[in-house]
């Protein structure tokens, strides 16, 4: 996910210091889609399924298996004054989903909004949108803060209410009945739990005496909490998005940053937090064994082991985890992605790559947060101009040549690692998979799924071929440079593009290649730069039992966001 550098991240130093210390925290095309004459960008698959109000992202897609779709209205513009059917008005965040329908079924597609009132409401193509809640909403017997408030850790003040759900979890307790997380992608980050249950009429409604924000006090917060997956054993995964990876002035005094004022530990923050007893009391549990850095998704494969992440930013990494046991994230291997391009340079609409997996390292949450505690009484008093209090670059070279027993910096002779186990990989995991070998010049790569049923039919040979879905909103930046293993053309890339890594023995993947490029880019058309008939800033990614691909927009190059459903077999 995007984040946007506006007043909605405009807090004071000391609100944030606060936080940190404290909180608990078939188409329908108008247009002529001819799939050959648009470089490889086939818009007679897609299908639009929604669009959203001005100003907002599509958030939170989530299926459900009887065909539902959970999906959120992110910061909507003030200047939506229209109500919907129903009287809603969307110019607060909103958690919502789709109901009485089943997206799996044929449908028509929703038209593009052309009127002002078409372009400030949510529009679905099939069923009806339900709100469940927007931005501040309280609840009769609910403790508080309301939906999307983030306070501190007695709950005797609100830091604030966050206008930014994200990633939606569905725990199911019966056809009728079950519990709703939702991301709060903020600066400090939260989480809300729904308990809902489906009315005689069809209608899902929040129970009053049973929502609340997830309660994150014990393990010092959240950060960014952003998209996420629900494991095989039924736990809520949530990332965190981390755009602080940059520890070189962390503690430099006089920035008048979160740092100064309380001097939390920057490798506190950046992990896969999954949230135990789910249905009970939620309890988080940090994952530090995933690696440290923008993470935007993880996915668990159906032998509850293996874990594929994609990294959001510019210059990022595809990473792969093995955990030692089954159900258990807490130890295990860290990998990333080194990849090979079919040719150099090449068409992104066409784009491939084979992928070689670099090992990091192996170890538990218990040892690497014990290496995290080292830093925590780092203040401004130990800063040096020109130095690290945390781990710098030289140390991550070291670590590296002597790991590889390699001379990597020229320097003439190979390093010593200056530590005694392999922190650089799981607390400066993009810099440390790079020195090993890794590619990182991945741009914006958003969500990664798979459909658990198909996963498990396809690597034990009961069904076609199955894959592990990721999607990039902007294809730019080290992806379309002459330089390095990935050397991408086509301007149509600026509107992002959905892969796929075909699964394997063992689940594991050693290749990606594009999907579905979006588009055609018309840097002239100032509000729909991106096609309405295309795909622009895919985010969510939610993999259907039949293959096809439901695929939420964040994107300021269409004037409204949309959810598509994409078919790669047409």
């Amino acid at each position: 996910m995007y984040l946007r550098n506006d007043a909605r991240f405009k807090l004071s130093a000391l609100a944030i210091a606060t936080s940190l210390a404290l909180a608990a925290c078939g188409g329908d095309s108008d247009s002529n889609n001819g799939g050959g004459d648009t470089g490889g960008i086939q818009m007679e698959r897609l299908t639009r399924v929604a669009t959203l109000p001005l100003g907002s992202e599509a958030t939170g897609l989530f299926l459900k298996q009887d065909g539902e779709v959970f999906t959120n209205i992110q910061h909507p513009s003030d200047a939506n004054v229209t109500p919907d059917a129903e009287g809603h008005v969307y110019r607060h965040a909103t958690v919502g989903l789709i109901e009485n329908t089943d997206i799996n079924k044929p449908f028509e597609g929703v038209s593009v909004p052309e009127t002002d009132e078409e372009k400030q409401i949510m529009r679905v193509a099939t069923g009806r949108y339900n709100v469940l809640g927007q931005q501040g909403d309280a609840w009769a017997g609910a403790p508080q803060p309301g939906l999307g408030g983030i306070a501190v850790q007695d709950g005797t003040a609100l830091i604030k209410v966050s206008n930014d759900p994200d990633f939606n979890g569905w725990v199911e307790v019966s056809e009728d009945e079950g519990y709703l997380f939702t991301n709060w992608e903020d600066r400090p980050g939260g989480m809300s739990r729904l308990h809902l249950i489906r009315t005689d009429e069809g209608r899902w409604v929040v129970q009053d005496n049973d929502a609340s924000m997830v309660d994150f006090s014990a393990v010092k917060g959240t950060w960014v909490n952003c998209f996420g997956t629900v494991s095989p054993w039924n736990t809520p995964l949530t990332s965190e998005e981390l755009y602080f990876d940059n520890t070189v002035n962390w503690n430099a005094p006089g920035q008048g940053s979160v740092q100064d004022l309380a001097y939390p530990n920057p490798y506190d923050y950046g992990y896969i937090v999954e949230i135990t007893d789910p249905t009970g009391t939620p309890t988080p549990v940090k994952h530090f064994t995933l690696g440290r850095y923008s993470h935007e998704n993880a996915v668990v494969m159906p032998d509850q082991k293996t874990v594929y992440m994609s990294d959001d930013g510019g210059g990022v990494i595809l990473f792969k985890f093995v955990a030692d046991t089954a159900g258990d994230l807490s130890s295990g291997t860290l990998y990333a992605a080194a990849v090979t391009q079919d040719t150099l340079p090449m068409d992104a609409a066409e784009a491939g790559f084979d992928i070689d997996w670099v090992e990091l390292a192996s170890a538990s949450n218990a040892d690497i947060e014990s290496w995290v505690d080292e830093y925590d009484d780092v203040t401004t008093a130990d800063y040096v101009d020109g130095a690290n209090s945390y781990i710098s670059d030289q140390q991550i070279n070291d670590w590296a040549e002597a790991k590889l027993n390699q001379d990597l910096d020229e320097s003439g002779s190979v390093a010593a690692s200056p530590f005694a186990d392999d922190r650089p990989a799981f607390l400066e995991s993009r810099k440390a998979a790079v020195k090993l070998g890794a590619t990182g010049e991945f741009n914006k790569m958003e969500g990664i799924n798979v459909n658990q049923k198909r996963a498990q039919a396809s690597v034990e040979g009961d069904g076609e071929q199955a894959h592990v879905y990721v999607v990039m909103s902007d294809i730019a930046g080290n992806m379309l440079d002459s330089e390095g293993a990935i050397q991408l053309t086509n301007q149509d890339a600026r509107c992002g593009g959905a892969f796929r890594m075909p699964l394997e023995a063992d689940y594991n993947v050693s290749r990606l290649e594009m999907v579905e490029l979006g588009g055609p880019y018309d840097p002239t058309d100032a509000a729909n730069t991106c096609s309405v008939d295309g795909l622009s800033g895919p985010d969510n990614v939610e993999v259907m039992d039949d293959g096809r691909l439901l695929i939420g927009e964040d994107t300021g190059n269409h004037e409204n966001n949309m959810v598509w459903l994409l078919d790669p077999k047409a």
